[in-house]
């Protein structure tokens, strides 16, 4: 047999060199493929969180609604940490650990969201005069202070739980007083252990945490004068 010559092994090696190379490009294209939006498996879903209105008046209300001035509230906005101000659906599942739904976020940040439905809520207790977004220009008697510690889906067990906890504080902004001091705290189990399902156990637990807000109101807040 005819030895091959040296310039044509070189050259071989070179080829055999390239289509490995070839090859590889050819395979990581084709995962990147799989992850284009083209190619996803589920689309991408926005949800709406959403609270059933306040049950009924409250009595203290009823009893307020005479002819006493009442003071207007002033509602801060929401404090919220980590993933908080995230629009992406939170879960968990490990203890002390969080992750992000892939496809599933919020149309709007749930900090700002409650903020909105605590305020309806507020409104619709009729404790207040009027219940005004702090910075708005409006001079009021009492400030509503609250921050978003946890708000996501416990899925350490299947189908997991929403939690949700909130702390409230409410001050007299004449002396700079604080009334009262709460945090709740709602856990709700899901129906289901996806994202549809963890968007309306939040919105069950928030309900629970917000009417309780409400609840401690009555017990907490100076009489109108």
């Amino acid at each position: 047999m005819k030895p091959i010559n040296p310039k044509h092994r070189n050259a071989l090696a070179s080829i055999g060199i390239l289509l490995g190379v070839f090859l590889a490009i050819s395979s990581l294209l084709g995962i990147s493929a799989c992850s284009l939006p083209g190619a996803r498996a589920q689309p991408i879903r926005y949800f709406v969180l959403e609270v059933p209105p306040l049950a009924a008046p409250s009595a203290v209300a009823a009893k307020d609604s005479g002819n006493a001035e009442k003071p207007i509230l002033l509602l801060r906005e929401a404090e919220a940490g980590g993933f908080g101000q995230n629009l992406h659906l939170i879960y968990s599942r490990t203890p002390g650990t969080q992750a992000q739904y892939q496809y599933a976020f919020w149309n709007e940040a749930p900090p700002k969201r409650l903020h909105t439905l605590l305020r309806e809520r507020l409104i619709a207790s009729g404790f207040y005069a009027g219940v005004v977004p702090l910075g708005a220009g409006v001079q009021g008697e009492y400030q509503m202070n609250f921050r978003l510690h946890e708000f996501f889906h416990d899925a350490t067990q299947t189908p997991g739980r929403a939690r949700v906890k909130l702390e409230v504080e409410l001050v007299r902004r004449s002396s700079a007083r604080l009334i009262g001091q709460q945090v709740f705290v709602a856990d709700v189990p899901l129906t289901g252990a996806d994202a549809a399902g963890a968007a309306a156990g939040l919105g069950q637990a928030s309900a629970q945490v917000l009417d309780a807000v409400i609840a401690w109101l009555t017990r907490v807040r100076p009489a109108n004068t």
